[in-house]
């Protein structure tokens, strides 16, 4: 991909929607707003395969000329990274926050509130959510970082004086891959409701990883 792309040709080219132009020393505006477009696009799935085609259609979408991408991103995998890593930083910050603020209840029920930010996120932002995980070299260390709140929740259980029929490690991976596979089910073969029923799903998940599933006799 060449550093500069070639200049417009036709009318389709132009950026999408006038923009003021950014008074001197706005730059660190113009790529939050660069950032904000990339977001946007990621969260249309009708325009991502799975990210846009061209830095063009971002410019577009932020209203600029495509060449002022390039101040702030040299391609488009180093934007497509900063925008993955927004996301994912959105992610952990709403399970950091379902954890503290869960921090008095029992284990069980810390797990429970984690696993519903998750899902939250994951309704809030579906057209991304369902490419952050996958595009392993522009995610960076997000999935890892997800991976530990999910293990550490998890761990509490066993901090409980639970014994679990998994390792921590395990289980974690199989709470997290339920919630995660049920998301991206949608609605259940035989449920409804305006959430397809995936809090319900939750709940009765984390409700049998307290009492039977994850204990030994």
């Amino acid at each position: 991909m060449p550093r500069h792309p070639e200049k417009p040709s036709s009318a389709a080219s132009a950026p999408a929607r006038a923009r003021s132009r950014n008074v001197r020393g706005e730059g660190e505006k113009l790529r939050s707003e660069i950032l904000d477009a990339m977001l946007r696009l990621m969260g249309d799935e009708a325009r991502m395969q799975p990210v846009p085609l061209s830095l063009r259609e971002v410019a577009r979408e932020a209203g600029i000329t495509a060449p002022a991408i390039y101040r702030h991103f040299p391609d488009k995998q180093s934007l497509s990274r900063a925008a993955f890593a927004l996301l994912f930083e959105e992610l952990l910050g709403a399970m950091d926050r379902a954890d503290a603020e869960s921090a008095t209840l029992p284990p069980g029920e810390r797990l429970a509130a984690l696993a519903h930010a998750y899902c939250r996120f994951a309704q809030g932002n579906t057209a991304s959510f369902r490419i952050m995980f996958g595009a392993s070299e522009l995610v960076g260390s997000g999935p890892d970082e997800v991976g530990q709140r999910w293990r550490r929740a998890v761990a509490r259980l066993a901090g409980t004086g639970m014994r679990l029929s998994q390792t921590p490690e395990e289980a974690a991976l199989s709470v997290w891959s339920s919630v995660h596979g049920r998301i991206l089910l949608g609605r259940p073969l035989s449920g409804d409701g305006p959430d397809d029923g995936v809090h319900d799903f939750i709940d009765a998940l984390t409700r049998s990883l307290t009492t039977t599933d994850l204990r030994t006799a």
